[in-house]
């Protein structure tokens, strides 16, 4: 291979790479999630949390839900993120139904506040380069699965 093909091969990958790349879902980069929301027809806000983090709020198929962004530098740089969907359920779900949740699913971490209100969150570690769109689709999907188990799981 002659040196000016070389060059234009390592360009062109380079080039291909950083187009991927920039596809990926990653928390680093709240607006890759707004995107992948907007796009799914999902309409979201995109805030500030207390600490100064990032925070997706949206509500899709009538359950309002939140994205939580971790690993932030100064509100910056996350490398994760936590769906997180709460239920006013004033103590009527009893501690025993939260507990046969967390035995039997793999996916979505159920506890109750002190108040006796239902929680469930799902954490997703993105790093520095992200996920692609096809597998956070798939994560989506997941979140969106157990959200609806979950609900049933509560009577909600």
């Amino acid at each position: 291979m002659t040196m000016s093909k070389l060059i234009c091969a390592t360009a062109l990958a380079a080039f291909t790479a950083g187009g991927a790349l920039a596809q990926n879902i990653t928390a680093a980069d709240p607006q890759s999630l707004m995107n992948f929301f907007a796009d799914e027809g999902a309409p979201a806000k995109l805030d500030v949390d207390n600490v100064g983090d990032p925070l997706i709020e949206m509500k899709h198929y009538g359950t309002e839900f939140a994205v939580y962004f971790y690993g932030c530098d100064d509100g910056k740089s996350c490398d994760a993120i936590q769906f997180f969907s709460g239920y006013s359920t004033d103590g009527k779900t009893p501690i025993a139904t939260i507990n046969v949740w967390n035995r039997e699913n793999r996916y979505g971490r159920a506890y109750l506040t002190d108040e006796g209100n239902a929680r469930v969150e799902y954490d997703v570690y993105t790093g520095a380069d992200g996920i692609t769109r096809e597998d956070f689709a798939e994560v989506f999907e997941m979140w969106l699965s157990v959200m609806g188990q979950f609900e049933k799981h509560i009577d909600w």
